[in-house]
């Protein structure tokens, strides 16, 4: 049984690996999942099962950071993992005790208000319950020393889920049964986990109590704003704009923020290696900026792809506002770069034990960027929600850079490795172009284009970096490594 561990045990260069081709596959398959659920099921019901579990996801976040704490603390050396196992899952069963009695007490309110009629509000009761269960789970992986599992985890999971709605297509036809195969599968999957990993919750003393708080009570706010931040443009323009402009939004967001969420996904394993290392007195400034500045990559990658394609690509998921959709999915996928550093940035904050300043800098972000996207809302659509993400995330970065300063005396950012990015990105963008312009002219068509391109933009941003870049050269010969089992012991 597991009972603590040392994080600076961890190899931050390997976990940062695995935790990538594990969260390529994850975040590929979350691309594609709404497409499968609407063939599966219908666009309507896809519609009503999405606000329903976007809307438990929010609730839930006080969880997410009582888990954060587990994630965090049970990482220090000589801490013990159970007991603040213990804390996560007595907050957890109180917290839903108090939500399921508040929801019986006005479930005829939400029936008649909202889409959650009597069976979907039970139903949602049992989803709520595994995805704390979910939340739990993926933070004791990390805490026990596998925080790169984690996405391969949830790569698993979102396979199964897919295949089994496909096999099971002519019997599911509404959100309480798409409902019940998430369910099933979530608890399948992380139900094997939680035993394999054989750790035993306890009762926390209270010293561990007090720690658990003083982390929690900035966490848990942090991780709602992190929430409502990410999705704040929808949310905003569900209210002031119309339909079409939170579908255009939405529909460029998936293909722009696809960088900026495998950096979501490295954040993982950066907290874990710099809670560990903190907490053992090992100086954490000799490889920070490296890797927050290297975790942003994949982002500069993405945009470039997207400088090159947006046209081709506005006229496939978006032909009936391709203008609109090209300049959104151009400006999300420029801002994600922004966004993959601070989020990175804002989990050593966390990992150095300063969740208040991560809270910090996205209420500040929020509090100027929210009454933007209103203004310009009703009148300019997808593209004001666009503007407002970036001026969200310029002044959380920005003040990310300033607490990173006070905490840390740096900024976070390697410029060497960030001017690499950017001559990367323009040989990328340019043999994309290429590459692209090529395959029309042979008469492919624009679903084989933009398929190709992706390989294009992978060589074009690899080969010159490689070049350039000793850092990179080391992640490509790691990665070979693992992928060929040749790590040398």
């Amino acid at each position: 049984m597991v009972t603590q561990r040392d994080g600076n045990e961890v190899d931050l260069l390997t976990s940062s690996i695995q935790t990538t081709g594990g969260a390529l596959v994850t975040t590929t398959l979350y691309t594609l999942s709404g497409l499968i659920y609407a063939f599966v099921t219908s666009p309507s019901v896809t519609g009503q099962y999405f606000f329903t579990v976007l809307t438990i996801a929010l609730v839930l976040r006080p969880i997410r950071g009582i888990t954060q704490s587990l994630h965090k603390i049970g990482t220090e050396p000589g801490e013990s993992v159970g007991a603040y196992l213990g804390v996560a899952v007595i907050f957890a069963i109180a917290y839903l005790s108090v939500l399921g009695g508040l929801a019986v007490t006005i479930s005829g309110y939400l029936a008649s208000a909202t889409v959650f009629d009597q069976t979907l509000l039970r139903i949602s009761g049992v989803f709520a319950v595994t995805t704390a269960v979910v939340m739990i789970v993926e933070s004791l992986t990390s805490a026990v020393g596998y925080p790169s599992a984690v996405t391969w985890i949830n790569s698993v999971k979102s396979s199964v889920e897919l295949g089994v709605l496909l096999v099971l297509s002519q019997s599911i036809a509404t959100v309480t049964e798409l409902m019940m195969v998430m369910i099933a599968v979530r608890l399948t999957v992380f139900g094997l986990v939680a035993v394999g990993l054989q750790v035993i919750p306890t009762l926390p003393d209270r010293r561990e109590l007090s720690r658990a708080w003083a982390y929690a009570k900035w966490s848990i706010p942090d991780q709602i704003l992190d929430r409502v931040s990410y999705n704040m443009p929808v949310y905003v323009l569900g209210i002031v704009s119309t339909p079409l402009a939170v579908g255009i939004y939405e529909a460029a967001d998936r293909f722009g923020d696809f960088g900026a969420t495998i950096a979501w996904h490295l954040a993982n394993p950066l907290l874990t290696k710099v809670s560990g290392d903190d907490a053992a007195g090992v100086d954490v400034s000799q490889y920070l900026d490296t890797v927050v500045t290297g975790g942003s990559g994949i982002s500069f990658v993405v945009f470039g792809y997207l400088l090159s394609t947006d046209d081709l690509i506005a006229e496939l998921a978006f032909s009936s506002a391709p203008v609109q959709f090209s300049t959104t999915v151009i400006i999300v996928g420029g801002i994600n770069i922004f966004r993959g550093f601070w989020t990175l940035s804002s989990h050593v904050l966390e990992g150095m034990g300063h969740p208040g300043l991560s809270f910090r800098t996205k209420l500040f972000g929020l509090i100027v960027s929210v009454p933007l996207t209103v203004v310009l809302g009703a009148r300019y659509g997808a593209l004001a929600g666009a503007a407002g993400y970036v001026v969200m995330n310029l002044v959380i970065g920005g003040y990310v850079v300033y607490y990173s300063r006070q905490v840390l005396d740096s900024t976070l950012i390697d410029t060497s490795v960030g001017m690499h990015f950017v001559g990367a990105l323009v040989v990328e963008s340019a043999v994309v172009y290429a590459t692209v312009w090529a395959v029309l002219q042979a008469g492919g068509g624009p679903v084989v284009a933009a398929a190709v391109g992706i390989a294009a933009a992978c060589i074009g941003f690899g080969v010159p970096l490689w070049v350039v870049s000793a850092p990179a050269r080391a992640v490509f010969r790691r990665t070979y490594e693992l992928s060929t089992n040749r790590l040398p012991y």
